[in-house]
């Protein structure tokens, strides 16, 4: 009986590789999870108790990451789930969490460049627009097109939320100058650092 177990075990093991992106580390906490909360060896969870295994594995540490949850337990059918789906649930949930955590290592660096350029920690205040183009110019050496770049703004003046869309918009090497503004922000060093510098820099730390 042991050995058919442990057969079946692997089988599940060598499904669930081929279906999710998991190490063997997820895949063995994911089926202890699972046993924990399948005493009986059923072979499914109740969907009430599969926000626990979730919790347990740090997925539902906030809001967001508990309305996801919600929103995808609905799209099972019935009221139990098998190891299966609580696999792909916990992928969908590790996914989201990195695209959160993502968003929000972009958005300090957003605030770290606009504190650079006068504007304060809470995102209120603003940025002078001829302050962007002289460290471009001068600072960067950027080859961009400047009235490509700045567009429609014909403010002075940018806040935060212009601030953020101007470089959205203007593509990867104004991205890659929002990146290096955060980076010497973090360094506490003033910034003097030229962008075919940085490029070198970062093409040592990948």
């Amino acid at each position: 009986m042991k050995r058919k177990t442990l057969l079946l075990e692997a089988d599940i093991i060598q499904q669930i590789k081929s279906a999710f992106n998991l190490n063997q580390i997820e895949i063995t906490e994911l089926m202890t999870q699972a046993k924990r909360y399948d005493p009986k060896g059923t072979g499914y969870v109740s969907k009430n108790e599969v926000d626990d295994i979730m919790r347990d594995l740090k997925l539902l540490n906030n809001e967001k990451m508990i309305a996801k949850f919600k929103e995808e337990i609905k799209t099972y059918d019935g009221k139990l789930l098998e190891l299966k789906q609580i696999c792909d649930l916990y992928c969908k949930l590790k996914n989201y969490q990195q695209q959160l955590e993502d968003e929000e290592t972009i958005t300090q660096e957003y605030i770290d460049a606009f504190v650079a350029l006068g504007g304060q920690p809470d995102r209120s205040g603003y940025v002078q627009k001829q302050t962007i183009i002289d460290i471009i110019q001068k600072e960067f050496e950027l080859k961009i097109d400047l009235e490509s770049f700045l567009g429609d703004f014909q403010l002075t003046q940018l806040e935060f939320e212009d601030f953020c869309q101007l470089f959205e918009n203007a593509g990867e090497d104004a991205k890659s100058f929002i990146t290096s503004f955060s980076q010497a922000k973090r360094n506490n060093t003033d910034f003097t650092v030229r962008f075919k510098d940085f490029e070198k820099w970062e093409k040592t730390t990948m």
